[in-house]
């Protein structure tokens, strides 16, 4: 519970936007744009992109994003990491350049790729 509650220090501006290059987040009214174009997500696509913007260039585990997003306590299949990961990636990365990475055999990454 005390690593939940550390992870929720929002990097949050005064207005409730999370933002990472052309994405942003608004907390407040949960909506969520890239380039200015409005992507719809479920609200546990939402809590899955909130973290990942919480802890941009950082590359994040199954684990952790599993006791970070998921209910305490949750004990289904590890593996719908992966299939969140997969829809959340097909809506932010359809605009140029991806964003959202999957690090085999290490977790998931935010960030702009190097050119």
């Amino acid at each position: 519970m005390l690593r939940r509650a550390n992870s929720s220090a929002s990097k949050r501006s005064n207005d409730g936007i999370l933002s990472f290059a052309d994405l942003e987040m608004n907390e407040d009214t949960h909506e969520v744009r890239r380039a200015g174009q409005l992507i719809q997500l479920s609200p546990r696509e939402f809590a899955l992109l909130r973290y990942l913007i919480r802890n941009p260039d950082t590359v994040l585990t199954r684990t952790q994003i599993l006791d970070h997003v998921w209910p305490y306590g949750y004990d289904g299949d590890p593996k719908v990491v992966e299939t969140y990961m997969y829809r959340i990636r097909r809506k932010v990365n359809r605009t140029e350049p991806p964003l959202i990475e999957t690090l085999r055999g290490n977790g998931y990454i935010l960030r702009v790729p190097a050119t």
